[in-house]
């Protein structure tokens, strides 16, 4: 099993309108989780992260779904999603009934949660920080596989409900798992 999340060189924060086929990938990180290992993949490096992918068990990330995947899907074909895999906030979403950050979400569970934003990560892009931009994503994989344990070994996860008020939920992270997936130019739907 590998935990995935990516970093892009553009986003939506400056006003222009992209849509996930105008996504350039800037950073992926992943960890696996037999080892504990993380690995660095770099726009350059999209075949190898195409390798990792095709070899793992299972790919875990939040909102993967709708995202990185189809980012990805940029580079090494729609094929990818197509593999085995997991959205975390697709089970979280099937049983509190709404889409909840990841960092509202591990902020509530784990106690403690990202360092930054995504638009923080294009920033780091932009102005050459690529260390930074590193630790950001890498935290981002380490809380995503940290809140799939919790909810494994525990059964629930914690999460602010609309209003504010911290609720507790039982999870089931077979409820994320990809059920089938369309993808076109502008949209993306799970069925």
């Amino acid at each position: 099993m590998i935990f995935l999340d990516i970093e892009t060189q553009n986003d939506w924060t400056s006003g222009d309108a992209f849509q996930i086929k105008d996504m350039k990938i800037s950073y992926t990180g992943v960890i696996d989780s037999a080892t504990g290992k993380s690995y660095d993949f770099w726009e350059s490096d999209m075949e190898k992260l195409g390798e990792m992918l095709k070899g793992a068990d299972k790919i875990v990330h939040y909102n993967g779904f709708t995202f990185d995947m189809p980012v990805i899907a940029n580079y090494l074909g729609e094929d990818v999603m197509n593999l085995p895999q997991i959205d975390l906030m697709v089970a979280i979403q099937k049983k509190i009934g709404f889409r909840p950050k990841l960092d509202d979400v591990a902020n509530a569970t784990l106690g403690h949660g990202k360092n930054g934003s995504g638009a923080d990560a294009v920033r780091y892009w932009v102005s050459g920080d690529l260390e930074s931009l590193k630790k950001y994503c890498l935290q981002d994989v380490k809380v995503t596989m940290e809140l799939y344990d919790y909810g494994v070994e525990h059964g629930v996860i914690k999460y602010y409900d609309r209003s504010g008020f911290l609720k507790e939920a039982e999870i089931d992270w077979s409820l994320g798992e990809k059920q089938g997936v369309v993808v076109d130019d502008q949209n993306l739907s799970l069925f």
